[in-house]
């Protein structure tokens, strides 16, 4: 998208509002003295970019905030990496049935399980990816705008993460377009009452005034209009109960690299961290407080015995915190709560055609509707009404279509029988069995990993160990993954019964039991939501139905009487 550009010129006399656009040219610096005259060099926003409006009606992918004037960086709270995890799938084709040695899956395909060349060798390998992303937490003031925030009783808390390195900076270009493409759709959904707004958003007008926040704040010009759609964007996301981490914008540190005068030490002594390296791309949040699913997955028994002693009212003695809630309410929590907020936020995504890709414990978080963001993952937590789940972490995720294109994820369809997108040249795919079930396949990837993660969950959280110091069975992602898809060659009935041999998992178990096992069904239909697509698109007459996340929502899992 090509844009207006020009050179500012205002005398150092003039006021701030004193500006012309001398000629079109390229952007050399945003600032240097000639003679009495102080020239800028800013580009300027079109009036309408109506183009990448649609895919990012907020304009958060343009906005850029400066460090100090808009934003400031509370405390440092931790740097994350990433594995890149390879799950090996080994088979046998038949050539004898009909095998033509091409890319379809002409010939029958017989998984190998172990390993052919050393069965000692697990299924699945973790590689450590490269570049680093630092985490922040931070504050939007910019003026009036975070007492303003304040004012209407939201969050002026942001959340901030620091991409370097070259496969971060990756992840961080593919978390500003998917975020982008992802709000602009929620907000096509939740927002039809305010179709004036709406307009706006599609005629380019908020993506203008984000556009020109950064250079607005070099030359001292209110910004008021993006102010005001920055809260209305944040009074949205939590009135409406947005299920993602919402992209707000960038944080430009040109100023920090030009200015020579600047402390390097600085960092150190404020944040206890080495000053941000040149090149480095700082995204901005809507703050969900730093609680994940990973955390919250531990007994609640032992969560319980975590909790700070407290004296009692004179300060005598110490008094013990108060019993857990009963099984029931905390599995009404886990259950309509945890497990039914990440399957929500799932669909969210992939209703607006996009895919995650990286699905895990971390990936969601656990927060409140209220200001304390710890109350979410308490061990007495049981009103799902104040829970918050938060998908986060979109740095993988692509739109469905694209995803399928990749290389990898064609030679991954193909196990399960899907013909990869160069298979099928360009037929239309909006009538092309195959390209429904490669787009599927992206989301049943997903759902996959999702299933997963509902067994961390529940046979974790649920847990009753018999002591605190009792030990616990593996409960780590590639421990289910070796023990459903290896050991017992994804067979639920067995799963369950390793399940059910394990003392500490015995009311986890019944739970699952319930209504003619609901929840093992419900495990199934994601864990086996690659090889249900697989049937639906082998047999046109089968009567197998895709899986999808918004579908799964209904399930009679999520509809138990949980109350004793």
């Amino acid at each position: 998208m090509s844009r207006e550009e020009g050179i500012l010129r205002r005398s150092s006399t003039e006021s701030s509002s004193g500006y012309d656009v001398l000629e079109n040219g390229d952007v050399v610096e945003y600032a240097k003295r000639r003679g009495g005259e102080e020239t800028i060099s800013i580009p300027l926003p079109i009036k309408r970019m109506v183009e990448d409006a649609t895919f990012d009606l907020a304009g958060s992918t343009v906005r850029e905030f400066g460090l100090g004037t808009d934003v400031m960086l509370i405390d440092y709270a931790g740097s994350a990496g990433y594995d890149r995890v390879t799950d090996w799938q080994y088979y046998e084709v038949d050539i004898m049935d009909g095998y033509d040695g091409g890319d379809g899956d002409e010939g029958r395909r017989t998984p190998v399980n172990p390993r052919p060349l050393d069965p000692n060798q697990p299924s699945r390998t973790r590689e450590r990816g490269g570049g680093v992303v630092r985490l922040f937490r931070g504050e939007l003031i910019g003026g009036t705008l975070g007492s303003k925030i304040r004012s209407r009783g939201l969050d002026a808390r942001v959340w901030i993460k620091e991409y370097s390195g070259d496969d971060a900076l990756s992840l961080a270009k593919a978390e500003k377009m998917g975020l982008g493409r992802l709000q602009s759709a929620w907000l096509r959904k939740v927002a039809n009452d305010r179709k004036d707004m709406l307009r706006r958003m599609e005629d380019g007008e908020w993506m203008e005034m984000a556009r020109r926040r950064y250079v607005d704040g070099l030359t001292n010009t209110p910004t008021r209009a993006d102010d005001e759609n920055l809260i209305t964007l944040l009074e949205l996301l939590s009135s409406r109960g947005a299920q993602f981490a919402s992209l707000l914008g960038e944080l430009n540190l040109d100023d920090y690299y030009d200015d020579e005068m600047a402390d390097p030490n600085g960092w150190y002594k404020s944040l206890g961290v080495r000053p941000p390296k040149p090149g480095s791309v700082w995204l901005i949040f809507d703050y969900h407080g730093t609680f994940t699913a990973s955390s919250y997955a531990v007994p609640s028994a032992i969560r319980r015995s975590r909790i700070p002693p407290k004296r009692g009212i004179f300060g005598w003695g110490i008094v013990e915190p108060p019993p857990l809630p009963p099984f029931r309410e905390r599995a009404n929590y886990v259950v309509r709560g945890v497990l039914r907020g990440m399957m929500s936020a799932l669909a969210t995504a992939h209703d607006a055609g996009l895919v995650h890709r990286s699905i895990g414990r971390s990936s969601f978080v656990l927060s409140s509707v209220g200001q304390d963001k710890r109350e979410a993952t308490s061990p007495y937590a049981v009103v799902t009404s104040r829970l918050r789940v938060i998908l986060s972490d979109w740095g993988f995720s692509s739109l469905a279509m694209d995803a399928a294109r990749e290389k990898e994820f064609g030679v991954r369809s193909r196990i399960f029988g899907i013909p990869g997108v160069d298979s099928y040249g360009d037929r239309d795919p909006s009538n092309d069995r195959a390209a429904i079930a490669v787009t599927e396949f992206a989301k049943a990837e997903d759902l996959h990993a999702l299933g997963f993660v509902f067994l961390a969950m529940l046979f974790t959280t649920l847990a009753e160990p018999a002591t605190l110091t009792a030990p616990m069975p593996a409960t780590d992602d590639d421990t289910w993954q070796r023990l459903f898809s290896d050991i017992f060659e994804k067979d639920m009935v067995q799963f369950r019964e390793y399940c059910a041999n394990e003392e500490v998992w015995d009311s986890v178990v019944e739970l699952l039991d319930e209504e003619d096992g609901a929840g093992w069904d419900l495990l199934r239909s994601l864990l086996l939501s690659r090889e249900r697509l697989r049937d639906w698109y082998k047999d046109e007459d089968s009567g197998v139905e895709i899986v999808s996340a918004s579908g799964l929502l209904s399930h009679p899992f999520f509809r138990l009487k949980m109350s004793n």
